[in-house]
C-alpha cells in the first residue's frame, strides 16, 4: 500500500505543476477553456489527498465497533470524489455557457496551445499510472482517481481544440469547448457516483459470476443442491452468504469438511472474498419453500 500511496504523491505533485501552468497560461493568454482545465486540474489535487485518506482507513483492521472492517470507507472516498467532479462540471460549464451568452470572448495567446499539449501528455501518463495500480490492488477510490485523471486529459484536449480554434478566427471554440469540458467531466462524474451507490446498497457480484460459482460447487462439492446464495460488495472486498443441502445422515465433522470445500471453491472463483458463511441444510428433507439452485 505504500506503493500506492507513492503514485498518488507523485500524480499530486505533478497536478500542483499543471495547475500553476494552466492557470498561469490561461489568465495571461485570455484562454477561458484552459482556466477551466486548471480547475478541473485543482480539483485533482484536493481528491488525491482525500483518496490516500480513504485508502489508509480502510485498510484499518475490524473492530468492536466495526465487525465488517473499514472497507467501505474507500466507497465513500470514491462517492465523494464523484460529487467533487460533477461540481467541477457544472461550474465549469456554467462559467463558459454564461462566455457564450455574453460574447465575452477572446484570441487566446499562443502559450496556451503549449500548455494545453504538456497537460495531455502529463494527465495520460498519470491515468495510464494510476489505473494500473488500481486493478492490481482491487481499489474502487484508486480507479475513481484514474478516471478523474482521463477525464482531465479529455479537458484538455478540449481546451486544445478551443485554443486553437480561437487562434484561426472561431473565438466561440474556446468557450464551447470549456462546454464540452464541463460535460465530459459531468458524465465520468456521474459513472462513478452510481457505481459507488450500488455499493453503498451492498450491490451483488455480476450474476453471470454467481451461475459459475454456483456450478462449481454443484460439481466439485458433495452439495446436493443450493437452497439460497447472496453475495455484497463491501468495498474492494466481497462478502459471500450461501445455504446448501447434504446428506441428512452425514456427521457433523463431515458437514463442517463440505464447509471448507464450498469455500474454498467460493475463494478461487471469486476475486477478493473477504468472508464466506457457509450454512447447511439436510438434503432431501429440506424446506420445499426455500428457492433451490
Amino acid at each position: 500500500m505504500n506503493k500506492v500511496n507513492h503514485i498518488i504523491f507523485i500524480t499530486i505533485i505533478m497536478n500542483v505543476f499543471l495547475v500553476l501552468m494552466k492557470l498561469g497560461a490561461g489568465y495571461f493568454s485570455g484562454s477561458k477553456a484552459l482556466i477551466a482545465d486548471g480547475l478541473h486540474s485543482a480539483s485533482d489535487i484536493v481528491t488525491s489527498i482525500g483518496v490516500i485518506i480513504g485508502i489508509a482507513i480502510a485498510k484499518k483492521p475490524r473492530d468492536d465497533h466495526h465487525q465488517y472492517g473499514h472497507e467501505k470507507v474507500e466507497t465513500i472516498a470514491a462517492f465523494l470524489l464523484a460529487i467533487a467532479l460533477i461540481y467541477t462540471g457544472v461550474k465549469i460549464g456554467l462559467g463558459s455557457a454564461m462566455s457564450i451568452l455574453h460574447e465575452d470572448m477572446t484570441v487566446p495567446g499562443k502559450f496556451a496551445i503549449y500548455a494545453a499539449l504538456i497537460s495531455i501528455f502529463v494527465k495520460e501518463l498519470q491515468y495510464q499510472i494510476t489505473f494500473k495500480i488500481g486493478k492490481k490492488v482491487n481499489s474502487s477510490a484508486l480507479m475513481a482517481d484514474a478516471w478523474h485523471h482521463r477525464s482531465d486529459a479529455l479537458s484538455s484536449i478540449a481546451a486544445f481544440i478551443g485554443v486553437m480554434g480561437g487562434r484561426l478566427g472561431f473565438p466561440i471554440l474556446d468557450p464551447l469547448a470549456g462546454v464540452i469540458v464541463s460535460i465530459v467531466v459531468m458524465k465520468v462524474g456521474g459513472e462513478i457516483f452510481i457505481d459507488c451507490f450500488q455499493q453503498l446498497i451492498d450491490v451483488s457480484i455480476q450474476l453471470k459470476e454467481l451461475e459459475s460459482v454456483k456450478q462449481s460447487i454443484l460439481k466439485e462439492s458433495r452439495v446436493q443442491c443450493i437452497n439460497d446464495i447472496r453475495t455484497r460488495k463491501h468495498g474492494s472486498k466481497v462478502f459471500v452468504d450461501i445455504r446448501v443441502c447434504v446428506d441428512a445422515t452425514m456427521d457433523i465433522y463431515d458437514g463442517h469438511c463440505v464447509a471448507e470445500e464450498v469455500e474454498h471453491i467460493i475463494k478461487t472463483e471469486v476475486n477478493n472474498v473477504k468472508d464466506v458463511i457457509v450454512h447447511l441444510d439436510p438434503f432431501p428433507d429440506y424446506d420445499e419453500e426455500k428457492e433451490v439452485f
